[in-house]
């Protein structure tokens, strides 16, 4: 099947400004951190919506959505059920990687490296301070 033409797409102005290395944080995390609160500003849906990459033990590669829960000069936070299937792929492979998109600013972020898992303690802080229905379901499903 071919996609049709999007009639809007020949009308869409890219209005960013364009990327220069000079105007960027030497610090990769800091800049992040820019990039990040500029798009909340800019009011974003979903802002901490990112892709995450991991492989099969066949080495395929998988992707689905998961929310960014935090971030700091040791890594990017992120949580799931460690029987999920991504659980899985990253326990057999610890190297994922993560994508950002924000096309009302243009804007799109790539991150790789090696993923670890959280303490028991900051796993078990988080899944508490979700709403109850979000732990039964969590519970029930190993999707999250």
């Amino acid at each position: 099947m071919q996609i049709p033409r999007d009639p809007a797409a020949s009308t869409y102005e890219h209005v960013g400004k364009g990327l220069r290395r000079s105007d960027l944080d030497p610090d990769p995390i800091k800049q992040f951190a820019n990039w990040f609160t500029a798009a909340i500003e800019a009011g974003i849906h979903d802002v901490n919506a990112m892709s995450l990459a991991t492989t099969t033990t066949d080495c395929r590669p998988s992707v689905r959505i998961v929310l960014l829960k935090g971030f700091d000069q040791d890594g990017f936070v992120f949580f799931t059920n460690y029987e999920s299937e991504k659980g899985k792929q990253l326990e057999a492979n610890p190297y994922a990687a993560l994508a950002f998109y924000w096309i009302e600013l243009d804007r799109q972020i790539r991150i790789s490296g090696k993923v670890k898992k959280n303490s028991r303690k900051e796993s078990q802080t988080y899944f508490h301070s979700r709403p109850v229905g979000s732990q039964l379901s969590a519970w029930a499903s190993r999707q999250s």
